[in-house]
C-alpha cells in the first residue's frame, strides 16, 4: 500500500484521540502495527500521539531493515527491555495515555506499562482502533481478495487429499503447503472428521463419515475465512444440514439490511435453521468481522455488545463461523467472507462452490 493510505489512517486515530481528549496512544500488538505501518514486525512496538508523528521503538540491529519495509521515520532504538521502557517513557509525558486492549493483547505487558505510567491515567483505546479497522479501503479489500484465491487452492489441495485412510493432520498438511506456497504469509487450519468440534484442531485420525475444512490464510497481513463440508457416506440429517447452511449463504444478502442490527440478522438466520429442524443444533453467533485478523470486530460470537452493532457499508464479514452441531451431526459448517455494498446489498469476495464435489 502506498505511505498515503498509512498516513490517512494514522490522522483519522489522532482526531479520535483528540475527541476523547487522550495524549497519545501505545500499541503493543502486531495486528495494530501492521495497520499502521503496513509491516508484519516482532516485538511490535509504535505510539501515536493525538499531535505529530507516530514513533516505533525497535531493536537497534534491525532498525535499517524496518526502514526499507515502512514509512515511518521516526524509530527510537533500544537493546533490551530496559531501555525500551526507559525510552517509552521519556516519550510519554502526558496526563492521559491510550493502550489497546485487544482480545488477545499481553496482560504482562499492559500490567507492565500501567506500573511505569502510574501516576498517569492509562485508558483502552481498542474500540477507538476498531471504529476505524471496522471499515475496509479499496486496497484492504483488495488483500484480503487475494487471501480468498489462495483459500480456494487450499481448499482444492484439501479436497484432492481426501482418500482411503486419510487422517486429519494430513489433509491440513496439504492444504498448508499449498497455501504458503500460493505466498500466504499466515495460515490456520481446522480439520475435523468425527464428534462435535467447533474448533478443530488436525488430529492423528482417519477421516470417517464426513469432514469440516476451515481454512484461513492471510496475504500481506490480510485474512480470508472459508469452510466446507464433505459428506462421504449418505447420511440424510447431514444433507439437510448442509442444504440448509448453503440456502443461509444464499439468502445473507437480503438477511444483512443496511443500518440492520447484527441481532436481527441473526434471528433471521435462526428462523431459517429452524424451519428445517436445526433449532436445537445452531450455536449462537453467525459471524465475526475479517482483517488484519481472522476474526475481528465485530465479533458476533463471543462479545454480546457487537451484537447491536449496525450492518455498515466496506464492512467484511465472514457468515457461518456458527456450526449445526450435536453428537448426531457432529459439526457442520458453510463459511464464507462477504462484503457489505454502498447500496447494502452484500457479496462474497470469492466465488467458489459451497457444496463441492470431490
Amino acid at each position: 500500500m502506498e505511505k498515503i493510505v498509512f498516513e490517512k489512517r494514522v490522522k483519522k486515530f489522532q482526531e479520535l484521540l483528540r475527541q476523547k481528549k487522550i495524549e497519545v496512544a501505545m500499541f503493543r500488538d502486531s495486528y495494530s502495527f501492521i495497520y499502521f505501518t503496513g509491516v508484519k514486525w516482532d516485538p511490535p512496538a509504535i505510539m501515536i500521539p493525538a499531535e505529530g508523528e507516530p514513533i516505533i521503538f525497535a531493536i537497534e540491529e534491525e532498525i535499517d531493515e524496518l526502514r526499507e519495509n515502512t514509512w515511518i521515520d521516526k524509530i527510537v532504538s533500544y537493546r533490551d527491555v530496559k531501555t525500551l521502557i526507559n525510552n517509552v517513557h521519556k516519550n510519554v509525558d502526558k496526563a492521559i495515555i491510550g493502550f489497546n486492549l485487544d482480545i488477545d493483547a499481553s496482560a504482562l505487558l499492559y500490567d507492565m506499562f500501567s506500573k511505569i505510567h502510574a501516576r498517569k491515567k492509562v485508558v483502552d483505546v481498542h474500540q477507538l482502533l476498531m471504529k476505524l479497522r471496522m471499515f475496509k479501503d479499496k486496497e484492504e479489500i483488495e488483500y484480503i481478495k487475494k487471501a480468498g484465491e489462495i483459500a480456494v487452492i487450499g481448499m482444492k489441495a484439501a479436497l484432492d487429499a481426501i482418500r482411503d485412510r486419510v487422517k486429519e493432520y494430513e489433509i491440513a498438511a496439504e492444504a498448508e503447503y499449498k497455501m504458503k506456497k500460493a505466498g500466504a504469509d499466515e495460515t490456520f487450519i481446522y480439520v475435523n472428521s468425527g464428534g462435535p468440534r467447533v474448533h478443530a484442531r488436525p488430529r492423528d485420525r482417519v477421516v470417517n463419515d464426513y469432514v469440516l475444512i476451515d481454512l484461513m490464510p492471510s496475504y500481506k497481513g490480510y485474512f480470508y475465512d472459508m469452510a466446507r463440508t464433505i459428506i462421504l457416506k449418505p447420511d440424510r440429517r447431514r444433507e439437510e444440514a448442509l442444504k440448509a447452511m448453503e440456502e443461509m449463504q444464499i439468502k445473507l444478502s437480503e438477511f444483512l439490511e443496511l443500518d440492520n442490527v447484527f441481532n436481527k440478522v441473526e434471528s433471521k438466520i435462526f428462523e431459517l435453521y429452524k424451519s428445517y429442524g436445526f433449532e436445537n443444533e445452531y450455536l449462537y453467533g453467525f459471524g465475526h468481522g475479517v482483517g488484519i485478523r481472522y476474526e475481528e470486530t465485530p465479533i458476533l460470537t463471543i462479545v454480546p455488545g457487537d451484537r447491536m452493532k449496525q450492518v455498515k457499508p466496506n464492512m467484511v464479514i465472514s457468515a457461518g463461523h456458527a456450526p449445526l452441531s450435536s453428537k448426531e451431526l457432529g459439526t457442520i459448517k458453510i463459511e464464507d467472507t462477504h462484503i457489505i455494498m454502498e447500496d447494502g446489498s452484500s457479496e462474497r469476495l470469492i466465488d467458489f462452490p459451497l457444496i463441492p464435489e470431490l
